[in-house]
């Protein structure tokens, strides 16, 4: 890359990531922010009420950890405000150890707290979108160091393997995020222009949550404001777009320019049919925001709807409900085989998931 372009891409991209959290602290402060709940025109399919069971909790003290990490036999959490801090437990919720994280190769950064860390043994990942920088280091040693030889600013980053990044990013030229593949080896970048489709603008209306499927070594894409995901190989090839339960395929969101701000603000109320998801095996659980049209209001407005889906079908299957704790939702949650973790405030709480005769037939082991 050029010096001048890539001085320009800095200027460009820091201002734009600017206008960015500028944009969402004004969503998280307006009243547009408390939806009304959205009843849609489809059916849930529950299954019966023992299909989780609580198992362990735990008092984090502070309600800003977030699950880094989850295997077999370990639980992993970083913290949003203490990018250097990370927790260690078994699957038990037992054996806390605290790690504190080494970050080599970087004298100082803009806005350390922007770095988010990802556990996948033998590795973990440090990913900071306007440093920018992606790290890499070695579970147990824990110093992480850079291994990209440049890096594209982006917005959101996962690991798809130990020298790639898929990363979400804003284009210049698409005035649009865009999803591209960063690597440790030529050519580094890759993108694909034509995989989020914009609507109202290219910021809201393709905004969403980025996974990668290690199990099926697939990259996964699921809208915020829309009932789309879609799948992808590790080149970015499309190789399915798929639909979620609820009915809506256009992104109500409507936003004007702030100029003084250089901003954009949300002039109406949209509809967020993902809230949050998570990836595991074959299958992508979707923590929806919209109830259905055979779902009690008060059930859903207590707990947190999980919907499942096969990535490999692109099938709905089932879904179940969350429980909240001390009045408190799931901010994050992760599943592995039949364990469930999720963190509600500050606790975090463990679920086996009961082999019933509904679900056995989409355990993670078939």
């Amino acid at each position: 890359m050029k010096k001048t372009d890539k001085k320009s891409m800095i200027l460009l991209s820091l201002c734009t990531l600017g206008m960015l959290l500028v944009l969402v602290g004004l969503y998280a402060i307006s009243p547009l922010n408390n939806r009304e709940i959205y009843r849609g025109s489809f059916s849930r399919d529950f299954t019966p009420e023992n299909t989780i069971i609580q198992k362990a909790i735990l008092d984090l003290g502070v309600n800003s950890y977030y699950i880094s990490g989850l295997t077999e036999d370990e639980v992993y959490l970083s913290n949003y405000t203490a990018i250097r801090h990370l927790l260690r437990m078994n699957i038990s919720l037992k054996d806390t150890q605290h790690i504190q994280l080494k970050i080599k190769g970087l004298d100082s950064v803009v806005r350390s707290q922007q770095f988010r860390t990802k556990i996948e043994p033998p590795y973990f990942y440090m990913a900071h979108g306007i440093a920018p920088a992606l790290l890499r280091g070695k579970v147990d040693q824990w110093e992480a160091h850079r291994f990209m030889p440049d890096s594209i600013y982006f917005t959101s980053a996962v690991p798809i393997d130990s020298n790639a990044f898929a990363v979400r990013y804003y284009s210049k030229t698409q005035d649009s995020y865009e999803l591209g593949v960063e690597t440790a080896e030529s050519p580094y970048f890759r993108y694909n222009h034509n995989l989020l489709q914009k609507q109202a603008e290219g910021f809201f209306s393709v905004d969403g949550m980025l996974h990668y499927s290690k199990d099926l070594d697939k990259i996964i894409y699921l809208y915020k404001y829309r009932n789309e995901y879609m799948l992808m190989d590790k080149k970015l090839n499309l190789l399915k777009r798929y639909n979620t339960l609820d009915t809506i395929s256009q992104a109500n969101v409507q936003v004007k320019k702030v100029n003084s701000e250089n901003s954009f603000e949300l002039t109406s109320q949209p509809a967020l049919t993902q809230r949050m998801s998570s990836v595991s095996g074959k299958y992508l659980y979707i923590n929806s925001g919209v109830l259905a049209q055979n779902e009690d209001e008060d059930q859903f407005t207590k707990n947190s709807v999980v919907d499942v889906y096969d990535l490999t079908k692109g099938e709905y299957l089932l879904s179940f409900y969350l429980p909240p704790y001390k009045n408190k939702g799931i901010s994050d949650f992760k599943i592995i085989n039949n364990k469930l973790i999720t963190i509600q405030d500050q606790y975090l709480i463990s679920y086996d998931i009961l082999n019933s005769s509904l679900f056995q037939n989409y355990t993670l082991n078939n």
